[in-house]
């Protein structure tokens, strides 16, 4: 028997990884944005909220009905401060709170004083001698009070801004661990997709780009964890 000339083994081949990237391939990405967009018809929240961070509202944004992942750009990883920034909040905290200690024994000891200055500058009047040196030093008090501030919410915000991607990538119910310990990464990348929506007007064809993160945490218990994908962005690209 004579052997098939290899051409027509590899060409067949060739074929079916063009159609399986026309259909739509994409592995985990597809998988995940399966999902989404299936929680999402039916408004499953609860399952949503462990693989996304923004939602596909089928009453604003309609309902996906099929889609095809157009490319996956390179992945891109950044460092991810969260003991860091977690260490840092702690110790303003703590700052201000002996600050605000001091504040209010200064404003015990010079009630009646400080009352007169408020009074004064409500009614934008000056003041003189005593009083008028407190009002130095009480400004100096009230700019301090608002630099403490300024840097606790600062801080406060960095590390709420980073919490909810970390929690949801990397947090297992099962057996939790304090996600604010440990410093690690974030590998983000996009995913072009198009897609046949539908809303009251009809299904039409639309553009959508995804942005999909995974966090690790490094050293943790001796191992990094790492996390699951999450859907963290959404931007039309029509």
């Amino acid at each position: 028997m004579s052997r098939p000339n290899s051409k027509w083994v590899i060409v067949p081949a060739l074929l079916l990884a063009v159609v399986a990237i026309a259909c739509g391939g994409g592995g985990e990405e597809k998988t995940l944005l399966n999902k989404y967009f299936t929680a999402s018809k039916v408004s499953d929240n609860m399952t949503l909220s462990n693989i996304a961070t923004v939602v596909f509202d089928p009453k604003t944004d309609g309902q996906m009905m099929s889609f095809n992942i157009v490319s996956v750009s390179e992945p891109k990883v950044t460092a991810l401060t969260i003991k860091t920034d977690a260490e840092a909040l702690k110790a303003a905290v703590d700052d201000e709170k002996a600050f605000t200690e001091k504040k209010k024994a200064f404003q015990d000891a010079n009630t009646e004083a400080i009352d007169r200055i408020i009074k004064a500058e409500g009614k934008n009047q000056p003041l003189k001698g005593k009083d008028a040196e407190l009002q130095k030093e009480w400004n100096k008090w009230r700019e301090e009070t608002a630099t403490h501030a300024k840097q606790t919410s600062g801080l406060r915000q960095k590390v709420s801004m980073d919490q909810p991607i970390i929690e949801i990538s990397c947090q297992d119910q099962r057996n939790p661990i304090d996600t604010t310990a440990y410093d690690g990464e974030v590998t983000s990348k996009e995913i072009a997709v198009d897609g046949q929506v539908k809303t009251d007007a009809g299904t039409s064809p639309k553009k959508f780009v995804f942005t999909l993160q995974r966090v690790t945490l490094k050293n943790v218990n001796g191992k990094d964890v790492v996390g699951r994908w999450v859907i963290t962005d959404r931007k039309d690209a029509q």
